[in-house]
């Protein structure tokens, strides 16, 4: 716990010498190849299987052991996405230990965010906040420590960051990952009256961080009709990438609504 403790506060003061500001939140590196596009594409389609199918192929034909790795992890991704917390944990496992066990900086990293991920949706915030600092040690940028402040449900301090970070970033891409952010620690910490006037501030209300907040709040409040659908309209919608972190985050919030 305290081991926790102590690198949370060594990724939250980091947050403020951070220079720059990732566009989007994605999945290991900048890009991905043809496999991955591949995937990414059928799990897009809600074709999760074939996605996977697409990636298992790959693996058996691979000789890299990195390139391995990226599929592996892609994998783990594909089951993040439809909630099979288990797999997902295994696949990423798999690529920190054993006999194809990796040790390329950011494959370490992007194994180690799906783990702070699965951990923190099914509420294993210590764990969580153990892999977060690990994958975030040294290559943080501010989006990223607010994303862990948020899943590991340090509210006060994810706050606190939000409002440096809504400070130093006005472009309309920042106010939307700012106000998502925001409505999700609010409801994280249960409190829906705060939760959804931050949302009703994001640009774009169509995506899928605003609807699921909506829903996840709709659902507090009784009106269950109107929360599944909601949940549906999350887990059903096409998205410009479906292994973005913030897209795993919502579509999870998402799939809390029952």
């Amino acid at each position: 716990m305290f081991a926790f403790i102590r690198k949370s506060c060594v990724v939250l003061a980091a947050l403020g010498a951070l220079g720059s500001v990732a566009r989007a939140q994605r999945s290991g590196t900048t890009g991905r190849d043809s496999v991955g596009d591949a995937a990414a594409a059928l799990l897009n389609e809600g074709r999760a299987n074939e996605a996977r199918m697409t990636l298992l192929q790959a693996m058996r034909a691979s000789t890299s052991p990195a390139q391995l790795a990226t599929y592996r992890l892609e994998l783990g991704d594909t089951f993040l996405y439809e909630g099979k917390y288990q797999q997902a944990m295994q696949a990423y496992n798999a690529v920190l230990s054993g006999r194809e066990a990796v040790t390329v900086d950011s494959l370490v990293r992007w194994a180690h965010h799906g783990l702070a991920l699965a951990d923190a949706f099914t509420g294993r915030l210590d764990r969580a906040g153990l892999h977060y600092a690990d994958a975030l040690a040294g290559h943080a940028t501010s989006r990223d420590t607010i994303e862990m402040l948020v899943m590991t449900s340090q509210h006060d301090s994810a706050i606190k960051a939000l409002d440096r970070f809504a400070a130093s970033q006005k472009d309309e891409n920042a106010k939307q990952f700012n106000q998502s952010f925001r409505g999700l620690s609010w409801l994280i910490s249960g409190h829906c009256t705060q939760a959804l006037p931050e949302i009703a501030k994001a640009p774009h209300q169509d995506r899928p961080m605003p609807i699921a907040v909506r829903g996840r709040c709709a659902s507090k409040h009784g009106q269950r009709v109107d929360a599944l659908a909601l949940r549906d309209s999350v887990l059903k919608q096409k998205v410009p990438d479906p292994f973005a972190w913030y897209v795993l985050i919502a579509r999870d919030a998402a799939r809390k609504i029952e």
